[in-house]
């Protein structure tokens, strides 16, 4: 298999809704959102003078109303997680320019709702007041994933999941052979970048190797070759080029995208702020689970069983075909590369409620890939690849956003400018 890509092309992106919806981000959120901030700063000023009104309000956002202890010190993790999650998206830009962008030392010791209050309305410059502002309102985004109930139930949501595919699509499996697929990534002096697959495993190659199963045909389907399957659920871990292992190979193998965060809310975060989203609850690919197949037809044929045992076509929405063409192509997010391939659709599983009461919907985002185009999202120079898709979200989307230019000069703009 031999194929040749064009050059990555960013379309220019629509202008967001986010300072709407995430007000507090904006840098003159004061003037841009008068009668908001006009509530915010009497709030404000009113709990720096009443402790016991301080108190009141804090117990109340942080507690409910059966359980005991502080407040304050469970808040605190929040605010040390904003920073953290700072932290880590600055790791996708140079060092020098992140050592410029991290909060102030002042802004990192500051870890409880009184002091940033403070902070935010009587900070001696801009850079002080916007950071405690934007630390209140990133712990105020993480405290509501860590409490909002589809990402509670997020595990049990995807162990039914699987249970359905284990039952109803991996019964039928057949056969296990090891096979060991090579490619190599060329790029010409006039930036045309190749990629070739099933080439020989010499020095210049990148290596994986699966282990291949097989549904055979089935209900006038075709035979479908799985080389590799896998659920994710968002809040835990999200895919990363493979890595060496003792034979030389490269391990398809995943780690969380924060490491600051562990297994915390950073890219359900993220996702809320690219997308103009308040409501945790709305982020609809918390669970997702990806299919890798030996070619586009076999992806078809995956497509109709899996909506065949998923409840049929009524249950299936959003559908994004990129592998036929380019049809369905304003689907795809603004980031997305002109070379990245996929099926993929929304399903709406129904699960029995643990409390008692009636079933109830969740969702998964289902991507079924053919071999060669998920291999060029592993590979971490081609420009379809993972890794360089959500580098350009950071530096388009997030990146001016939570490090506006009016705050920290034009370098942020400059930034963002250089990578298209």
């Amino acid at each position: 298999m031999k194929t040749t890509a064009n050059k990555t092309r960013v379309p220019t992106p629509a202008v967001p809704a986010t300072p709407d919806v995430h007000p507090f981000l904006h840098p003159r959120f004061p003037s841009r959102h008068g009668a908001l901030a006009r509530i915010w700063v009497a709030t404000m000023r009113r709990a720096l003078a009443d402790p016991v009104y301080y108190a009141e309000m804090l117990r109340s956002y942080a507690k409910p109303v059966s359980e005991k202890g502080s407040s304050s010190v469970l808040l605190g993790r929040y605010f040390r997680d904003a920073d953290a999650y700072l932290d880590d998206l600055l790791l996708l830009v140079p060092p020098s320019f992140a050592g410029r962008m991290r909060p102030l030392p002042d802004t990192r010791r500051a870890n409880d709702m009184l002091r940033l209050f403070r902070a935010a309305i009587d900070g001696e410059d801009p850079r002080i007041r916007y950071e405690a502002q934007r630390k209140l309102y990133l712990a105020k985004l993480l405290f509501d994933v860590d409490h909002c109930r589809s990402v509670r139930d997020g595990p049990r949501h995807q162990a039914r999941f699987e249970r359905i595919v284990k039952e109803d699509i991996w019964i039928d499996l057949v056969g296990h052979r090891s096979i060991e697929v090579c490619c190599r990534f060329v790029e010409a002096e006039d930036g045309e970048q190749g990629f070739e697959v099933g080439v020989p495993p010499d020095p210049g190659a990148t290596c994986w190797r699966f282990q291949v199963r097989k549904l055979p045909e089935k209900n006038g389907d075709a035979e479908v070759l799985i080389y590799h399957y896998r659920s994710r659920f968002k809040r835990e871990a999200n895919p990363e080029p493979g890595r060496p292992s003792k034979n030389g190979f490269l391990t398809l193998t995943e780690r969380p995208r924060w490491p600051g965060l562990g297994r915390r809310s950073g890219s359900i975060v993220s996702k809320m702020l690219r997308r103009g989203i308040a409501d945790p609850q709305m982020v609809e690919d918390l669970l997702g689970a990806m299919f890798i197949v030996g070619d586009r037809r076999q992806a078809y044929a995956l497509e109709r069983r899996l909506i065949h045992i998923l409840g049929g076509p009524l249950r299936w929405r959003d559908r994004v075909d990129t592998l036929a063409g380019e049809k369905d192509r304003r689907k795809m997010g603004v980031r997305s590369s002109s070379g990245f391939r996929v099926l993929k659709s929304i399903v709406d599983v129904l699960t029995d409620d643990p409390s008692g009461a009636g079933p109830y919907f969740f969702g998964v985002e289902v991507q079924i890939f053919p071999l060669e185009d998920y291999l060029r999202t592993l590979h971490a120079r081609h420009f379809a690849s993972h890794y360089a898709y959500k580098r350009r979200q950071f530096l388009h989307d997030l990146l001016p956003m939570l490090f506006p230019s009016e705050i920290y000069g034009k370098e942020t703009a400059h930034l963002a400018a250089e990578s298209k």
